[in-house]
């Protein structure tokens, strides 16, 4: 689970790590299960070294803070999909609100907070 107060630094971490590659982390949103970004990819890196990147960066940084109930660990693969320049502030406000799209009121995602804790 990533609590709502990672947000901030989870963002840090992923433009940070981006920056590092070449890329340009556009604009994050983290749900309580998985992170939309929007990424300008630099045409020396692949989408799939970005992630790996990405995930491991910040996995890495978030499980050495004690303050977490569970460890950070990323599932396998990912999505992504290109778009074009027109479609950017459509979607940079579709990834802000991630928080919003997949709160508690949606059914979908109240297995959430019934998940066991020995993941």
């Amino acid at each position: 689970m990533l609590p709502r107060s990672l947000d901030s630094r989870l963002s840090s971490i992923l433009g940070s790590k981006a920056r590092e590659l070449g890329c340009s982390l556009l604009v994050v949103g983290a749900a309580p299960d998985h992170v939309h970004g929007v990424v300008r990819l630099a045409n020396t890196v692949s989408i799939a070294d970005l992630l790996k990147a990405l995930k491991g960066a910040s996995a890495h940084e978030l499980n050495a803070d004690d303050s977490l109930k569970r460890r950070i660990v990323w599932q396998q693969g990912f999505w992504a999909e290109s778009f074009g320049a027109e479609d950017l502030d459509t979607l940079a406000r579709y990834v802000r609100r991630q928080r919003d799209h997949h709160d508690d009121s949606h059914p979908i995602e109240r297995w959430l907070n019934t998940w066991p804790s020995e993941r």
